[in-house]
């Protein structure tokens, strides 16, 4: 955390070469030593640098004073974070947007890069909050002797969420178990439980993801945190559905919708789409219908809703219904609300099913494979059996036995991983 990574860190972000900056300001040999660290650069060079990066002169003068006005800042965005909505959050950071680009403290900066993230992920902005951490967060050198330990603590919890979202759940849960024994605050250890449940539910270890949300409801609910505790409620049930205990998964469901508030739109929403997920794998098609029609009609009214998976799973529940030449005419709508490429795996599989019941089998095949390539790419073990399986079936039946039996050695590495 010295100036010369903060000249690198902006030259890199700008797409710069050294000799880009340096040519008419000092020799190619005096700037590298600048970038290293090895040589502090006088006022005069330190203006002359700032002009040609396109930033404030005052962003390469007292790197190392905090500022009361900033801390108070950036405490009320770590607050907003927490605890208020997204809109209310994309306000906050619109209003003080000028403050934050060029912050002179670096270690305040690093803390707002890490809100920032934050902030991101609670805006279903992965792959921004991927980007950041990547391009800006992991290029600033760490001295942690300099960190308050509230930074230190964040940076670990940023570093846990950024692996999980890259497709890394193991070194995720790894990382979130440190931080947890580190940590003495309930609400956050109730976080932090939730999160390892949610890397061992992508492992696959529904057992390890079931004790630790069972923990972080018990936590939530102590706390009176109850929008919180009905997420974990969730998480609870969708761990029993996937190892098949659809009643006792049913039970925890209730459970979130008696602990609802009228405003928690957010949290009827999945309560409606798991238990919709509960009658669709007990083949009650009509009434799971119902149910996942009331999950996007929550969705509609939250700004920030991720519409895809139940705008997916309602129609693969028409399409059980035989309703195939309706969810041929709402593919368009699944398409636009494709997030990440993860979704774009789940469209293929689906548009696979769908061109399989009209019979159009080379469109199948080709769907089918961009599916399982991308769930491949993104580590998701579940939905790549189910892919791999699905297409093994067909080619055995098509009696083209090598290629299918390549995709059972997929399904059983996948297990094995399991």
């Amino acid at each position: 955390m010295k100036l010369g990574n903060r000249i690198k860190r902006i030259r890199l972000l700008k797409g710069l070469k050294q000799a880009d900056i340096c040519h008419g300001i000092i020799s190619p040999t005096h700037y590298s030593n600048i970038e290293n660290c090895r040589y502090t650069p006088s006022i005069d060079t330190l203006k002359l640098l700032a002009a040609r990066l396109e930033v404030p002169e005052r962003y390469f003068h007292n790197i190392y004073e905090d500022t009361t006005e900033m801390q108070n800042i950036l405490s009320t965005l770590e607050s907003k974070i927490d605890k208020e909505s997204v809109e209310e959050v994309q306000q906050y950071l619109d209003l003080h947007q000028e403050q934050f680009r060029y912050i002179p403290s670096i270690r305040q900066e690093y803390y707002f890069l890490l809100l920032k993230f934050l902030a991101l992920v609670k805006m279903e902005q992965d792959n921004l909050a991927i980007e950041l951490y990547e391009n800006e967060i992991a290029m600033i050198e760490i001295d942690e002797s300099q960190l308050f330990v509230s930074t230190r603590h964040q940076y670990l919890y940023v570093t846990a969420v950024y692996h999980f979202y890259v497709g890394d759940f193991k070194e995720s849960g790894e990382r979130f178990k440190r931080l947890l024994v580190m940590n003495e605050d309930q609400l956050l250890n109730a976080r932090i439980s939730y999160n390892i449940a949610m890397a061992h539910f992508h492992l696959c270890q529904f057992e390890r993801a079931l004790k630790y949300a069972i923990e972080a409801k018990d936590l939530y609910l102590k706390l009176h945190e109850w929008m919180k505790a009905g997420d974990s409620y969730n998480l609870i049930a969708i761990s029993l559905i996937e190892k098949n205990e659809l009643d006792q998964a049913t039970e925890y469901i209730n459970r979130g919708f008696n602990i609802c508030r009228p405003e928690f739109h957010n949290l009827k929403s999945l309560l409606h789409h798991n238990l919709a997920l509960i009658l669709y794998e007990k083949q009650q098609f009509e009434e799971a219908l119902i149910q996942i029609n009331a999950a996007i009609k929550y969705k509609k009214t939250i700004s920030y809703a991720d519409n895809y998976i139940s705008i997916k799973l309602r129609l693969e529940i028409l399409l059980e219904l035989n309703q195939l030449s309706y969810v041929e005419s709402q593919i368009p709508l699944l398409v636009s609300n494709i997030r990440t490429k993860k979704n774009k795996a789940g469209y293929y599989f689906f548009a696979a099913r769908v061109y399989y019941k009209k019979g159009d089998f080379e469109k199948y095949e080709d769907d089918i494979q961009r599916s399982i390539e991308l769930y491949k790419e993104h580590i998701d073990l579940k939905q790549l059996i189910l892919a791999s399986e699905d297409y093994a079936t067909y080619l055995a039946m098509n009696k083209k036995y090598k290629k299918a039996f390549e995709m059972q050695l997929l399904c059983t590495e996948c297990l094995k991983k399991m």
